[in-house]
């Protein structure tokens, strides 16, 4: 598996630049956004490298190869999920690095790496995967292409409508509510409830992809 996700990531060495391009426009424009920004940040750059590979290895009839391979295709699956938090690690990290330079040279940036802004880019990430993943490995990219484009604006534009619904005078109750039923329970407890539910939803989401891509033919 390790040696999939390296190949995905040294076949991507010219994205990997734009990325770096990408987190540097997007720390200036999204930095104002705070946690909203921060999310859609992450998730951009993780959407950007993650379909990226597969697009790489559709154009390259890839798929056709590795299954040629005495490789099970269960790891194939699987390395792509891994891969997914291995490219949203890379992003967190970079924002950091990116942020640290421009308070040192007292640029106006707030781009911090914080708990809820990890945690809030690793839940759009596995969300988003989770849905995005199952078309791949049964259409292929190129086909589920702008279905997968359609899901990702989705998560944008649908994550950013929350946030604003929340933020409004008539819907302050019913926020308060929210933040003091996460209050109730100690952090360590709603981190593990989170977690938990994310495995779920990934798990749930690797076994659909690994039934569509045992029955695919290429």
């Amino acid at each position: 598996m390790y040696h999939l996700i390296k190949k995905d990531i040294l076949m991507q060495k010219r994205a990997i630049k734009l990325s770096l391009l990408l987190m540097i426009f997007f720390t200036f424009t999204f930095s104002q956004l705070e946690l909203v920004g921060y999310t859609v940040a992450v998730l951009a750059v993780t959407y950007q490298l993650a379909l990226g590979a597969s697009s790489l290895e559709d154009k390259n009839n890839s798929d056709k190869i590795l299954i040629s391979l005495p490789i099970k295709r269960n790891i194939i699956v699987l390395s792509k999920y891994v891969s997914i938090y291995v490219y949203t690690a890379y992003a967190i990290l970079v924002y950091f690095l990116i942020n640290m330079i421009g308070n040192s040279l007292h640029l106006p940036l707030d781009f911090p790496l914080t708990f809820a802004g990890a945690m809030g880019a690793v839940v759009a990430v596995t969300l988003f995967s989770s849905v995005s993943f199952p078309l791949i490995f049964k259409y292929g990219y190129l086909k589920s292409k702008m279905a997968n484009l359609i899901i990702f604006f989705t998560f944008i534009f649908g994550g950013s409508a929350v946030f604003k619904f929340l933020d409004q005078d008539e819907n302050v109750a019913l926020n308060q509510k929210l933040i003091a039923f996460l209050g109730k329970m100690s952090n360590m407890g709603s981190f593990i409830l989170l977690i938990a539910g994310l495995l779920i939803i990934i798990i749930c989401s690797y076994g659909i992809s690994l039934s569509f891509y045992k029955k695919r033919e290429f």
